[in-house]
């Protein structure tokens, strides 16, 4: 029962620490940089907040991973530390073998583009819904300009 228990935990920490530990470098790493270089290049409307709104969503995150975290050492501690390291070393090493996908990468521009499609300029979302490829290297021949 013990190893049941213990593979439960590892399996539980291991997506817990992947999804959080993802999420805040996706947004420390590419959301936050990429919308500086976008409003640099004056591809996004004036006056829109992305970068706040990913402030608190960052916020927000840190603040579910801590609470997790403290419960899974209050529940877990005692007798499943190890298991806890386990998972979250697991999570660590699979983070980091798939750092790559961090950065500027259709399918990262493809979700920030879907998510703050209202920030970009209607030419732009007319170019995305017509030929998304054509407009992700449009972008990224913007930015590389400056």
């Amino acid at each position: 029962m013990t190893f049941i228990i213990a593979s439960v935990v590892v399996a539980l920490s291991t997506i817990f620490f992947s999804f959080t530990v993802s999420n805040i470098i996706l947004i420390l790493f590419f959301a936050i940089p990429f919308t500086n270089k976008l409003e640099h290049t004056s591809l996004l409307k004036p006056n829109k907040h992305i970068v706040a709104s990913y402030i608190l969503a960052l916020f927000f995150q840190l603040i579910i991973t801590s609470v997790v975290v403290a419960l899974f050492y209050v529940f877990f501690a005692d007798s499943y530390f190890i298991s806890l390291l386990v998972g979250f070393t697991f999570a660590t090493i699979g983070t980091v073998t798939n750092i790559s996908r961090f950065g500027l990468s259709f399918d990262n521009f493809s979700d920030y583009f879907e998510k703050n499609k209202d920030c970009f300029w209607e030419e732009l979302v007319d170019h995305y819904n017509k030929d998304k490829n054509n407009l992700f290297n449009f972008i990224i021949s913007e930015i590389n300009k400056r």
